[in-house]
């Protein structure tokens, strides 16, 4: 998909509720957006299911004219999907306020469906253990008074334009007038909410383990198949079937988890394409970081270092650092998927980075941010918080501001606005929303436990000096 023209800035807000740890609470999605919090406060939680949803809601199965049928609202949003179905081209007249309202309608019916059907799914679990959990997506915003979009299925050209007055789909040639229902409906969804237009990308806490064992994990697939070739496909013979086997090893994981395996299995078949921020060469930034990059070579994928001569190395990526297996993915992204308006959820991009490597990777979302790419992260620590409101402050206007930041070794692209970051705590079963100005993130969580061991290390080291004394 290609939208011709990015939506106006709109407040895209999420409401969870009885979601594992948590039991009600509401996210506003920024730039870039931080959750902290202890362990097991529901981070996680929140994450995957903002990933669920936006993962599933533009390819929803079983929207298509009829079920836009089943609402009086949208009766001519299904005569359109249908005409043009019939025709290869229709025209639909409509004001941006019916628009506007059509919108909270499909919001509402989406997230309903999504919460009562599909909400387990995403976590690999049963009915029972999500009762009465839901998430909600309310967007602050009408309808744009303009948009134009183009999608790109089985070699054809589907668009999507409206001028103020009137909506007109186009299905491709002439000659090829009979298309998939189902694709329209997708379309059509797409076209209505260009605020969650992109597509998730999810860098998981599991990273590690997968980039050791997803060449395993093939191989257990393969044989799996072969088994079940040599069997027939029959469930009911007495013996051990590996259908039961394959059923569970199916449902074991996780969406996000399955989603970034995939990922990582076809990294050797992205290897020919260009992101559409490959010119901002934001792959060389953790390039930086790990002192070395990473090639795809047939189903394996290699780390080699940067340093020449005696001192290089190229090494299978099992045998690498956790580091850099850790930030394998998101360099491949980076390189070859990432689109203007992605969301990339990072679970912890703090994990095995030292110190020094988690103040860069914050560098590095802001870059990413001022790309045009969106990112959500969850984290423990206090250096990338400390070097975003670092980023946040450069944006500000001070006195020989040019002089300061070049003596500080920073860069305009290092530049992080305060209006484009939101920033929460999990904390008491919900989310506490963190001020944000011109100084950066109140975030009080990390201050409290850096003050309570400050003032223990003071109050040993003093016992300690008194009992030198005497």
């Amino acid at each position: 998909m290609q939208p011709a023209n990015k939506p106006e800035a709109a407040n895209v807000i999420f409401r969870f509720k009885d979601l594992g740890p948590i039991k009600e609470a509401e996210l506003e999605l920024g730039d870039l957006t931080i959750i902290a919090g202890r362990n097991n406060t529901g981070k996680t939680y929140l994450a995957y299911a903002l990933y669920g949803f936006l993962r599933i809601w533009q390819e929803w199965p079983g929207f298509t004219g009829d079920f836009f049928l089943m609402d009086p609202l949208l009766v001519d949003t299904a005569r359109l999907i249908g005409d043009a179905v019939n025709a290869g081209h229709a025209t639909r007249k409509v004001d941006r306020e019916t628009l506007s309202q059509e919108r909270k309608e499909m919001l509402q019916r989406l997230t309903r469906a999504f919460s009562e059907g599909v909400l387990p799914t995403v976590f690999s679990s049963s009915q029972s253990a999500f009762q009465g959990a839901s998430i909600e997506v309310e967007i602050d915003a009408d309808f744009p008074a303009e948009r134009e979009c183009e999608f790109f299925r089985s070699g054809r050209v589907f668009s999507i334009q409206y001028d103020g007055v009137d909506i007109h789909m186009t299905c491709g040639k002439q000659e090829e007038r009979r298309v998939n229902e189902q694709w329209l409906s997708e379309f059509y969804l797409q076209f209505l909410f260009p605020e969650l237009s992109s597509v998730p990308f999810v860098l998981s806490a599991e990273r590690f383990g997968i980039s050791l064992f997803y060449k395993e994990l093939d191989f257990t697939k393969n044989r799996l198949v072969e088994l079940l070739q040599q069997m027939g496909g029959d469930k009911s013979r007495e013996s051990f079937s590996p259908f039961l086997l394959i059923d569970s090893a199916a449902s074991r994981y996780a969406l996000p988890i399955k989603d970034h395996i995939d990922y990582t299995r076809g990294i050797s078949d992205l290897q020919t394409e260009k992101s559409e921020i490959f010119e901002d060469k934001l792959f060389d930034d953790i390039k930086d970081m790990m002192s070395g990059y990473y090639r795809g070579l047939g189903d394996d994928i290699q780390f080699r270092s940067k340093a020449r001569k005696e001192r290089s190395f190229n090494i299978p990526l099992h045998r690498a650092s956790s580091s850099a297996r850790g930030l394998s993915d998101l360099y491949f992204f980076l390189r070859h998927v990432a689109k203007k308006n992605h969301l990339i959820i990072i679970d912890e991009p703090e994990s095995h980075l030292d110190t020094a490597n988690q103040i860069e990777f914050a560098r590095l979302m802001a870059r990413l941010v001022r790309a045009g790419v969106k990112v959500l992260v969850t984290t423990h620590s206090d250096y990338i918080i400390k070097e975003i409101n670092n980023l946040i402050m450069l944006s500000r206007s001070f006195e020989d501001k040019n002089k300061i930041v070049k003596k500080l070794k920073y860069k305009k692209r290092d530049f992080l606005p305060a209006e484009s970051v939101r920033a929460y705590v999990a904390e008491d079963s919900s989310l506490t929303d963190c001020t944000i100005d011109e100084f950066g993130i109140d975030m009080p969580f990390f201050d409290k436990t850096i003050n309570d061991i400050n003032r223990v290390s003071n109050e040993l080291a003093t016992r300690v000096a008194r009992e030198g004394v005497e």
